[in-house]
C-alpha cells in the first residue's frame, strides 16, 4: 500500500556513510510507489523529482564568536522554531535519523508514528570519537545524549541495523529508556553494478591493500600505517580513499614510518567502487561503528576485509554479525592478532579467492535492498493498522538467515 513517507535526513551531501543511505533510501521508498517527503539541512545538491525536499535554513553559529561553544544546543532551538513555521503537510509515517529534528517534528504532528533510526552506535561514543573537547564536548554530549534519550522514550518503533547496536543502547542507558519495540532490519547494499571477478593474486604484483573511511581517531589508521611498517620487507601497496580532520596528521605519520612509496591518498570519492575493484583486501580496523557501508561495499565487489572483533570496550562494532571468520573475511580477536592475521595473508595470499567468492554471496543474501525494504513496509503498516508488537527484538527482527 502506498504511504506518505517523511524522512528527517539531516544533511543529503553524498559525503558520510549515514547521508549515502538516506539517500537511496528516499529514491527506492519513491521508487516502491510511496510519496516520499524529506527534511533536511540541505538537497545535496541533486534535483529530486518527485520527492519534496523542505530545506530549514541553517546559520553557523560556530563562527560567531561567543557562541560556538553553545552551537550544538543553538542548532537544536533553531531547528525547533523553523519546524513549526515550514510549510510541512502530515505524513502518515515518519523515519527519523537526524536529531535536531526530533522533538520539534514530533511536537508539530504528535499523531504521526515515527521509526528512530539512529546511524550512531550510541551518541555519546560518537561525540567522544570527534575530538572536541573542553566545554563544546560537555555541551554537545549533553545536548544529543537528551536527544537520543527523548527519542528512546517516546518514538513508536526503534530501528537498529543489528544486534550488538541494540545492545549498546541497553548497555548505556538501560533497559527501561527503551520503551519501544526494537525493529533489527540490516541495511540494504546496491550489488547491481558489482561485477562478478574473483581476487587473483599474481606473485609478480604487489599485494594491494585498501583503506575507505573519513580520516578520524576512530578509525584508527594510525594503527593500519604502523602495523604495514611492521610488514616492510613484504611486497604491498595501500590505497587510503577518505578526508578528515586526521588527514595531515596520517600523511606525517606516513613520512615518519618511511613507507610513502607505498602509500597513496587520494581523498574523499564519491564513488569508491573502482578501488574495491582494483583492491585484493580491505583493512578495515575502526573502533566505533553501528553497521559501515564500507565493508558491506567492498565486500560486495568481492574485496574481503580484515577487521577487529567488538569487545564492548576499546571497540565497539558489529562485526561479528557480518563476517564469518575465515569464510566471508578475516575477524582478528585484537590487535595483536591483526598483526599476525596480516602476517598470515603476506605468507598465502592466494587464502583471499576463497575470501573473495563467499564475502559478494553474504551480502546478496542478507543485505538486499529488497528485504531491508519490505522490513520497514510490514513494520509500518503494523503501526498505521494499530497493531503494536511486543517490545521485543526478537519478536521484530529482520535478520537474515545465516
Amino acid at each position: 500500500m502506498s504511504r506518505h513517507i517523511r524522512i528527517l535526513a539531516g544533511s543529503l551531501m553524498p559525503t558520510a556513510g549515514s547521508h549515502i543511505y538516506n539517500r537511496e533510501l528516499i529514491r527506492r521508498l519513491a521508487e516502491r510507489g510511496h510519496r516520499v517527503s524529506v527534511v533536511s539541512l540541505d538537497d545535496g545538491g541533486e534535483i529530486w523529482d518527485d520527492i519534496d525536499v523542505t530545506c530549514l535554513p541553517t546559520r553557523n553559529w560556530e563562527d560567531v564568536p561567543g557562541t560556538w561553544r553553545f552551537a550544538t544546543t543553538l542548532h537544536g532551538m533553531q531547528a525547533k522554531r523553523d519546524l513549526a513555521s515550514a510549510s510541512l503537510t502530515e505524513p502518515d509515517i515518519v523515519i527519523a535519523t537526524e536529531h535536531l529534528f526530533l522533538k520539534g517534528h514530533a511536537q508539530r504532528f504528535p499523531d504521526t508514528p515515527w521509526l528512530y533510526l539512529a546511524h550512531s552506535l550510541v551518541i555519546a561514543h560518537e561525540i567522544d570519537s570527534y575530538g572536541m573537547t573542553g566545554i563544546q564536548r560537555h555541551l554537545t554530549r549533553h545536548f544529543y545524549t537528551k536527544q537520543q534519550q527523548w527519542a528512546l522514550r517516546h518514538s513508536s518503533t526503534i530501528v537498529r541495523f543489528n544486534h550488538v547496536a541494540t545492545d549498546a543502547l541497553r548497555q548505556y542507558y538501560g533497559e527501561s529508556v527503551l520503551h519501544a519495540p526494537v525493529l533489527i532490519n540490516p541495511p540494504g547494499i546496491d550489488t547491481s553494478r558489482c561485477s562478478s571477478r574473483k581476487v587473483s593474486v599474481e606473485q609478480d604484483r604487489p599485494l594491494r591493500l585498501l583503506f575507505v573511511s573519513r580520516l578520524v581517531p576512530s578509525k584508527n589508521l594510525g594503527f593500519v600505517l604502523r602495523s604495514l611498517k611492521a610488514h616492510a620487507e613484504h611486497n604491498w601497496t595501500l590505497d587510503i580513499v577518505g578526508d578528515g580532520p586526521d588527514l595531515q596528521k596520517s600523511k606525517e605519520l606516513v613520512q615518519q614510518l618511511n613507507i610513502k612509496s607505498r602509500v597513496i591518498f587520494h581523498g574523499h570519492q564519491s564513488a569508491p567502487a573502482d578501488w574495491y575493484e582494483k583492491a585484493d583486501l580491505l583493512l578495515f580496523p575502526s573502533k566505533l561503528e553501528n553497521m559501515p557501508l564500507v565493508l558491506l561495499e567492498s565486500m560486495a565487489h568481492g574485496t574481503p576485509a580484515l577487521v577487529i572483533r567488538g569487545d564492548g570496550k576499546d571497540y565497539r562494532v558489529p562485526f561479528s554479525e557480518v563476517i564469518d571468520d575465515n569464510v566471508s573475511g578475516l575477524l582478528a580477536r585484537n590487535e595483536q592478532d591483526y598483526v599476525k592475521r596480516l602476517a598470515e595473508i603476506f605468507a598465502r595470499p592466494d587464502q583471499l579467492k576463497h575470501l573473495s567468492e563467499n564475502a559478494r554471496q553474504c551480502v546478496r543474501n542478507r543485505y538486499s535492498w529488497e528485504r531491508h525494504l519490505a522490513c520497514f513496509e510490514t513494520q509500518i503498516e503494523n503501526l498505521l493498522d494499530g497493531r503494536p508488537e511486543k517490545n521485543t527484538d526478537t519478536a521484530l527482527t529482520a535478520r537474515a538467515d545465516r
